[in-house]
C-alpha cells in the first residue's frame, strides 16, 4: 500500500468515528484533497459530498474548500468550463471570507485552467498571484507548487534558463519541507530541462529519482510519465538495454490501466518496435506492433496508425519481404493522407497506383522520395502566401495609422475638455470662497459638478488606455506554438466562458445555446490561445448582437447563438451563427478593418474582428468568412486547413 493510500485510509477511518458535520466536512475535503492524484473519481466523490454537507449547515469555508477540491478534479479530468464555472464560486466565498489561503489555492488552479486551454498568459499572471500571496503568508510549500508552475510555462515559451531556476527553487523547498511528491515532480521538471540543455548525466539523476519516489507513492500516472521519459531518454544516449528495461516496465504498467491509456500504449509499443530493429530483433519488433496496430484499430488512433506501418514496412524490408514490405508501405501512405488531407498528396499516390515500378523495394523509395518533394513544394506555397498576407498588410499602414490617430484623439478631446471645464469651476469656488459669498448649497452644486468631471475623465481615460494596450496586442508577434488540442472541447469552454461573462455584467440577459460539434473531428494543430481568442471575440460579438436585439423586441424575441464544427475534405470548418441584429450590407467590407466598429463609443475598439482575421489567416493560413442579413442573422466561418494530426503526449 501506498504511502497516500495510507493516508486516505487513515481519514476513511476517522470519518467513520466522526459525528460532528463540519468536523465531517473538513475530513471530507482532506480525502478529496489526498486523492487529487492518485483517485480522480473518489476526490470528486468526496469534494461533491462535502459541499452538499457543508451547505447544508451554511459552513461557508468548507463549502469553498470543497468547490477547490471539485474545480481541481475537473482540470484533471479536462471539463475545464465546468471547473472555471466551480472555482469562481469557491474564489466569491473565499473573498467574502477574506481567506487568504483559499484565494492563494483558487489562484493556483485556475493557473491550471488557463494553461490547459493554452492560454499562457493568464495562467503566468495566475500563478505569480498565488505565489505572491503564498509569499506574504511565508508558505513555503504554496511558493514550491507555484515555482514548478512557473518553471513549466517557461519551458514551455524556450526560456530554459528561467525555467530551470524556478524548479530549482521548487527542489530546494521540497527537500527543506520533505515533501517526497512535491520532490519527484521537481526532480521530473529538471531532468526534463537539464536533457533539452544536453547536460545528461545530470537529467539521468534527476530522472532516475523521479521515477524511484514516484514508484513509491504509487502515483499511477506520474510513474508512467518517468518510465516513458527515461526509455526516450536511454533511446537518445544509444544505451538500448536501459531503454528496454524502462519502456517494458512502462508497457507493463499501461496494460495495468489500459482504460485511461490506450494511445500511451500504442506508444509505447511503436517506441520498442523501433529499439528492437535497431537491434535487429526483428521478431521481436513484429509482436510489439501487431499489438500496437491492434489496440490503435479498436480504438480509432489514426494518427498513430501511419507511424505503425511505417515502422513494419522497415522490418519487412530489413527481412527482405519485400512484398509485406510494400503493402505496408502503402497503407502508411494512405492512412496518413487521410489524416492530413492534402489533396496534392492524394493525386501523387493515384498516379503511383496507376504506374507500378518493377520492384516493391524501388516503388518504396519513390514513394518516399516523390512525398519529400511534395513536402517542400507546400512549404514554399506556405511561404510565399505569408508573403502575400504581410504585402497587404503593409498596403494598409496608412489607413491603419489614421485610426490610431482617430480613436486615441477621442477619449483625449474629453479629458481636456472636461479637465478646462473643471479648473473653471474651482476658479468660480475660490472667487465666491475669496469674496465670502459662498453658502452650503452652491458650495455642494459645484463640488458635485467637480466630481462629476473627474470621473468623466477617469472614464475617458481608462477608454484611451483600453486602446493602446488592445492596440500592442493586435501588432505583437505571436509567440504561441501549435500543437494538437480537442478543437471541440475549446470551442464549447470558450463559449460558456463568454456567456456567464456577459451574464455577470447582464443578469437578466438569457440566450439559447445550441452546439453540432462533429464527433469525427479528430485533433487539430492550432495554436489554442490564438484560436481561444478568435472564438471568444466571436462569441462576444454574437451575444453582444442579440443582447441588443432583446432590447428592441422585449420578451417576444428569443436570443441564440449556434456554434458547430464539421470536418471537410481540406480544413476544419468553425461556425457561429446569431439571430441578432445582423451587420448593414453598407458596412460588410469594412468589418475586419482595425478600428471599425458598429458598436457606440466605449463598447469596443473595433480590433477584435482585425485581430481575429489575422490569427486565422496569417498564423494558420485558414479564412475568416461572414454572411449576415441586417435585422435577421449575422454567421462567421472559420476555416482551418488540416496541415497535421499530431501525437498524443503522455504528458
Amino acid at each position: 500500500m501506498s504511502t497516500i493510500d495510507k493516508v486516505i485510509r487513515t481519514l476513511e477511518e476517522q470519518l467513520q468515528e466522526t459525528v460532528d458535520t463540519a468536523m465531517r466536512v473538513d475530513l471530507l475535503n482532506s480525502i478529496a484533497y489526498e486523492a487529487r492524484h492518485t483517485d480522480t473519481a473518489l476526490a470528486l466523490q468526496k469534494s461533491r459530498e462535502a459541499h452538499a454537507l457543508a451547505e447544508r449547515i451554511a459552513y461557508q469555508k468548507g463549502a469553498a474548500t470543497a468547490l477547490l477540491n471539485r474545480g481541481f478534479a475537473e482540470v484533471v479530468l479536462a471539463n475545464y468550463a465546468s471547473a472555471y464555472q466551480t472555482l469562481m464560486q469557491a474564489a466569491g466565498i473565499f473573498e467574502v471570507l477574506q481567506d487568504e489561503e483559499g484565494r492563494a489555492r483558487t489562484f493556483y488552479n485556475l493557473g491550471l485552467v488557463y494553461r490547459s486551454i493554452g492560454d499562457f498568459t493568464q495562467a503566468l499572471d495566475a500563478f505569480q498571484q498565488s505565489f505572491a500571496l503564498r509569499q506574504a503568508m511565508g508558505d513555503l510549500s504554496g511558493q514550491a507548487v507555484c515555482n514548478m508552475q512557473l518553471g513549466y510555462l517557461y519551458m514551455q515559451s524556450g526560456n530554459l534558463q528561467q525555467a530551470r531556476k524556478h524548479y530549482s527553487a521548487s527542489l530546494d523547498v521540497q527537500r527543506q519541507l520533505n515533501d517526497a511528491a512535491g520532490v519527484a515532480a521537481a526532480r521530473m521538471g529538471m531532468g526534463v530541462i537539464l536533457q533539452k540543455l544536453q547536460q545528461y548525466p545530470e537529467a539521468e539523476a534527476h530522472l532516475l529519482e523521479s521515477l524511484a519516489a514516484r514508484r513509491a507513492l504509487g502515483e499511477i500516472h506520474g510513474w508512467l510519465v518517468s518510465l516513458h521519459y527515461l526509455g526516450e531518454f536511454y533511446l537518445e544516449q544509444n544505451r538500448p538495454e536501459q531503454a528496454e528495461k524502462y519502456l517494458t516496465e512502462a508497457l507493463e504498467l499501461t496494460k495495468q490501466h489500459s482504460n485511461p491509456f490506450p494511445a500511451n500504449f500504442c506508444r509505447l509499443c511503436t517506441c520498442l518496435a523501433k529499439l528492437y530493429i535497431h537491434g535487429k530483433r526483428f521478431d521481436l519488433a513484429d509482436h510489439y506492433l501487431q499489438q500496437a496496430l491492434h489496440n490503435a484499430e479498436e480504438a480509432n488512433l489514426k494518427y498513430l496508425l501511419y507511424d505503425i506501418h511505417l515502422t513494419r514496412s522497415d522490418v519487412f524490408k530489413q527481412t527482405g519481404d519485400f512484398q509485406s514490405a510494400l503493402a505496408s508501405y502503402e497503407k502508411y501512405h494512405r492512412i496518413k493522407e487521410e489524416t492530413i488531407n492534402l489533396t496534392a498528396s492524394t493525386k501523387l499516390k493515384n498516379l503511383e497506383l496507376l504506374n507500378q515500378i518493377e520492384t516493391e523495394k524501388k516503388e518504396a523509395e519513390i514513394h518516399r522520395l516523390r512525398h519529400v518533394e511534395l513536402k517542400e513544394a507546400y512549404l514554399q506555397l506556405k511561404e510565399a502566401q505569408s508573403q502575400l498576407i504581410q504585402s497587404e498588410k503593409m498596403a494598409s499602414l496608412g489607413e491603419l495609422t489614421a485610426g490610431i490617430a482617430h480613436e486615441i484623439q477621442n477619449p483625449l478631446n474629453f479629458v481636456n475638455n472636461f479637465s478646462e471645464v473643471s479648473i473653471e469651476l474651482l476658479q468660480e469656488l475660490r472667487e465666491e470662497m475669496k469674496n465670502g459669498q459662498l453658502n452650503d448649497a452652491l458650495e455642494e452644486e459645484l463640488l458635485m459638478l467637480v466630481e462629476q468631471n473627474l470621473n468623466k475623465i477617469h472614464y475617458h481615460g481608462k477608454r484611451a488606455d483600453s486602446i493602446v494596450k488592445n492596440m500592442l496586442e493586435h501588432s505583437r508577434a505571436s509567440g504561441g506554438e501549435k500543437r494538437a488540442i480537442d478543437l471541440n472541447a475549446l470551442a464549447d469552454e470558450h463559449l460558456l466562458l463568454s456567456y456567464h461573462g456577459l451574464r455577470a455584467k447582464d443578469k437578466s440577459f438569457n440566450a439559447k445555446l445550441v452546439t453540432s460539434f462533429d464527433q469525427h473531428l479528430g485533433r487539430v494543430e492550432v495554436i489554442p490561445q490564438e484560436i481561444g481568442l478568435v472564438l471568444l471575440n466571436l462569441f462576444n460579438n454574437a451575444f453582444y448582437a442579440t443582447q441588443q436585439k432583446l432590447k428592441q423586441n422585449g420578451e417576444r424575441y428569443q436570443p441564440e447563438v449556434q456554434v458547430s464544427t464539421l470536418r471537410q475534405q481540406d480544413y476544419i470548418q468553425i461556425k457561429v451563427r446569431d439571430n441578432g441584429t445582423g451587420i448593414p450590407s453598407t458596412v460588410m467590407k469594412k468589418i475586419f478593418q482595425p478600428f471599425f466598429t458598429t458598436k457606440p463609443t466605449g463598447y469596443g475598439t473595433g480590433l477584435g474582428l482585425s485581430l481575429s482575421y489575422d490569427i486565422v489567416t496569417k498564423s494558420h493560413g485558414g479564412e475568416l468568412l461572414v454572411e449576415s442579413v441586417e435585422g435577421e442573422y449575422t454567421e462567421f466561418n472559420v476555416h482551418i486547413p488540416l496541415a497535421a494530426v499530431a501525437r498524443v503526449e503522455v504528458e
